[in-house]
């Protein structure tokens, strides 16, 4: 609930900030998320490799938003927030956890122009947090820092409607040491390594105002 009132509050806060610099741009996305896989230990304090099981999420579709504003005459600031509901797949028949699980990432930062071309191509990144929540009622929410690269283009229909097409990469900040979901201090999953990575393709309208 904290992180669904944080994410409200910066969407409608930093849009009304950003007005007075010069043109909103509000973009609703649909995408496709790739990517994120899971370490299931059955011992997490003294995992080893012949312990652990391996677990997927199932890839899917995701929906967003973009804002962006002008912060110069070359580049713009970013907010994007992006979710989508996954299902955790066993790749062994002996996992116990199967649960559908939602990933939305709330970012902040830029775009800056890499072409001037007839099909024009900019660069952007940014910062912020990746929120898990597991539908099964006994795992707890986690939310880690991230971090996210990317690149898109715009086709522009008139002066304020525009088609953007985007690939992006999250890498989510986890210790390969730490676990994820907590069952009643029962800490069962860990991540493998220190980054977490999920790529998502992505279109959506932009309007500008």
């Amino acid at each position: 609930m904290r992180f669904l009132i944080l994410l409200f509050s910066l969407f409608l806060t930093l849009p009304t900030l950003a007005a007075k610099s010069g043109p909103i741009e509000v973009t609703p996305f649909a995408g496709y998320r790739l990517g994120g896989d899971f370490t299931i230990a059955s011992d997490f304090g003294e995992m080893s490799e012949s312990q652990s099981l391996e677990i997927e999420t199932d890839e899917s579709s995701s929906f967003g938003v973009i804002v962006a504003w002008p912060y110069d005459n070359k580049r713009q600031g970013e907010l994007l927030i992006s979710h989508y509901k996954s299902e955790l797949i066993p790749t062994s028949l002996l996992s116990p956890y199967t649960s559908d699980l939602s990933v939305t990432y709330l970012h902040i930062g830029g775009s800056v122009p890499l072409s001037n071309s007839l099909v024009p191509f900019w660069f952007s990144g940014g910062f912020g947090v990746t929120h898990f929540s597991p539908e099964a009622k006994k795992l707890d929410d986690e939310t880690k820092l991230s971090v996210n690269l990317g690149v898109y283009s715009k086709l522009q229909l008139n002066d304020r409607i525009a088609i953007r097409l985007g690939a992006r990469v999250y890498a989510t900040l986890i210790d390969s040491q730490d676990a994820l979901f907590c069952d009643n201090n029962n800490c069962k999953i860990a991540i493998s390594s220190d980054m977490w990575i999920q790529s998502e393709l992505s279109a959506g309208l932009t309007f500008t105002f």
